[in-house]
């Protein structure tokens, strides 16, 4: 227990003007990069089964990003040494995003960890995709236990991307985006829901049932659905919650 309140108290807060500086004015680049994506995404979806986009509209879209990757990658990569963890987690996103695995895996997991241990919970949810030793381990469940309650300091760093988020179904549908854009309380609970189901295969009954308690306090649908079929447990989401005890 001791360890777990010293890990707590440990997240680190704070970041540099610079490395803010530096992050703001690559995000609008990161932005674009993102709509870019979805927009592939979104024409391959609407051709017939096997059918690929035409050559040389992919080709023009992939020139736009590749011109934006060479603007955005070189500030994100000085405000990530800064310790900026929102730019840590945007770093480790377009690796994934556009470096092969095998050349990505560790510089991506190293920087999703240095991003997560500032309180950062984006770099969470993508480890849970990505950094498959990682999140086995107890280490990982501490880190995630260690967020700030009920939200970080972070508002400012807000929305970030999520590929094909879990908590909604709407985002199931071929029309929508594939990369969703997400505020905190939402990006919590994805994160809690995807630990839910890493504690079910690992079989860890009691992890699972208490992070998808979690997910269903900030608000996932998909949490609140499947509690409903548990035992009947009752539960709200947190804006309800807090509606409730305001009516108290």
């Amino acid at each position: 227990m001791a360890c777990f309140t010293a890990l707590a108290n440990a997240v680190q807060l704070d970041v540099s003007p610079g490395a803010e500086a530096l992050y703001f004015k690559a995000l609008p680049l990161l932005d674009e990069i993102d709509d870019l994506n979805n927009e592939l995404f979104k024409l391959q979806h609407q051709l017939p089964d096997k059918e690929k986009i035409p050559e040389g509209t992919t080709a023009a879209l992939k020139d736009k990003i590749r011109s934006l990757l060479a603007e955005a990658t070189p500030l994100l990569r000085r405000s990530s040494d800064e310790e900026n963890p929102a730019a840590q987690y945007r770093l480790a996103w377009l690796a994934i995003g556009f470096a092969p695995r095998e050349q990505a895996v560790g510089q991506v997991c190293s920087l999703l960890k240095s991003s997560l241990k500032k309180g950062f919970a984006p770099a969470g949810l993508q480890m849970i995709s990505y950094c498959f030793d990682d999140v086995k381990t107890v280490e990982f469940r501490t880190l995630i236990d260690a967020l700030p309650e009920p939200t970080s300091p972070y508002s400012k760093y807000y929305p970030q991307p999520v590929l094909m988020p879990r908590c909604d179904r709407a985002h199931a549908s071929k029309e929508e985006k594939v990369i969703g854009s997400l505020n905190e309380q939402a990006i919590r609970a994805d994160l809690y829901m995807s630990l839910s189901t890493q504690m079910s295969r690992q079989n860890l009954k009691q992890e699972q049932m208490r992070y998808l308690q979690k997910s269903a306090e900030y608000g996932c649908t998909r949490a609140i659905e499947q509690l409903k079929l548990k035992a009947g447990i009752q539960v709200l989401p947190r804006a309800a919650l807090a509606k409730a005890e305001f009516q108290v």
